[in-house]
This record gives structure tokens, sequence and C-alpha cells, in this order.
């Protein structure tokens, strides 16, 4: 509506000022100049409005698409089962239906010499979801080299190679193995009735506790409460 009405101004204009030439008394060529200048007036007045116009509709343009920006939401698997053989030991994440059909590049996996971290997702491009998995340190020694894994229907198996073929393995993790050894030695008879020798094994764990990570306080306060259910028998 604003060009059209634009392009009949610039004709009006037009026509004005060639009967402005044509006219001969002075007092009609002022009236037909004071019209024309009122035109002019609207014309620019009516082009700067059409221009500020233009801005808006192309800052709408622009962010329409990022409305449909996909939100990712990060899952972290904390349960899981594991066996071992000769060579490796076996971890099985489960909850993870349609997983084998994740691209191979949204399968991330790190190997080192005592550690595994994953990163798994989303598994399709409609999918939102990210599942991250880790262990900071295992029982034992691993090697990285021959660490795999393989995608199953619902279930992600990860195969850590033992850096010692042969070796059993008493836990996953670093930190299960030495709150369990803790957990034993505070568990043996007293040598002395007028000692305690529980004491410096609670002294030893609470360090452990106090400059342990998050895995190392939740198996230490897991293995505290194990030993004290054991000492305090239910009430028939």
């Amino acid at each position: 509506m604003s060009e059209s009405k634009i392009k009949e101004l610039q004709l009006d204009i037009a026509e004005l000022k060639a009967l402005q030439e044509k006219s001969i008394r002075s007092r009609v060529r002022d009236v037909i100049s004071v019209q024309v200048r009122r035109l002019e007036t609207e014309l620019v007045d009516l082009k700067d409005k059409l221009k500020a116009e233009t801005p808006v509709k192309t800052k709408e343009a622009t962010t329409k698409p990022s409305a449909s920006v996909k939100r990712v939401m990060e899952c972290q698997l904390k349960d899981y089962s594991w066996d071992q053989s000769e060579k490796f030991v076996k971890l099985y994440l489960t909850g993870l239906n349609g997983v084998d059909k994740c691209p191979q590049e949204n399968i991330k996996i790190e190997y080192t010499n005592e550690s595994v971290n994953l990163r798994v997702g989303p598994f399709s491009e409609l999918a939102n979801k990210v599942f991250t998995f880790g262990i900071k340190k295992t029982c034992h020694m691993i090697n990285p080299d021959k660490s795999y894994h393989k995608a199953k229907s619902d279930y992600l198996a990860v195969f850590l190679a033992k850096h010692n073929p042969g070796s059993d393995w008493s836990h996953i993790t670093y930190a299960e193995k030495i709150a369990a050894e803790s957990k034993k030695k505070s568990e043996e008879p007293k040598m002395d009735d007028n000692a305690d020798p529980s004491a410096g094994i609670m002294n030893m764990m609470k360090k452990m506790y106090q400059d342990g990570d998050d895995e190392m306080k939740r198996t230490i306060a897991k293995a505290w409460t194990e030993g004290q259910d054991k000492k305090t028998p239910m009430p028939m």
C-alpha cells in the first residue's frame, strides 16, 4: 500500500512541476510551489516509514529458525552389571533402548590405562538425550588399545582389556577395592583387649573420605553403613 502511494505522489509532483513551468502569473506559480513542497514532504515521510518497516521484517525472518533449535538433555548412567573372562572385564550399561541405531560418530568412548569415559547419543535426529558414564580409576590397569565396545538393541557392552590377562578382578573400581580392604581389616579380631586397632583404620578411612572424589566417598559411606548394620542387629 505504501509503495503505490509513493508512486501516486511522485506522479502528482511531476505534473504540478510541469504546470508550474507553463504558468505565467507569479501568484499561480507560488501556489503550485507550495503544493509541490507539501507533497514532497509527504513523500519523504512515507519513504522513511517504509524504510523503517523493512529491518523489522528482516529481524523476524532471521530469528524465526532459532525457535526450532533442539535442546539436548544429558543423563548420567549409574547402574551397570559386570563380569570377567581371562582377557576382559565386561561392563553392561542397560536402559539404552535403540542404542544399536545410534550413529557411530555419536558414540564416544575414551580409554586410558586405568579409566574409561563414554558419551552416547543422541540416538537419532529426533532424539534429545545424551548418556554419560565414567570410571575415574579402575581396580587394576587395563589395555586401552585392545578395549572396545558393542552396541546391542537395549544395552551397551564395554570390553575392558586386562593389562595382565588371567588376573582376577575383585571389584571394578579402585575405590571399591580400597573400601572393601579397609572394611575387612576393621572386622579382624582384636589382639589386645586394651588396644583399639580399628581406630587407626577409621582414621585412614576418614582421611580417604576427605581427600577422595565423589565415587570414593560414596563407596566408603556404603561400606560404613553396612558395617554399622552388622554391629547393631535389628530388634525382634
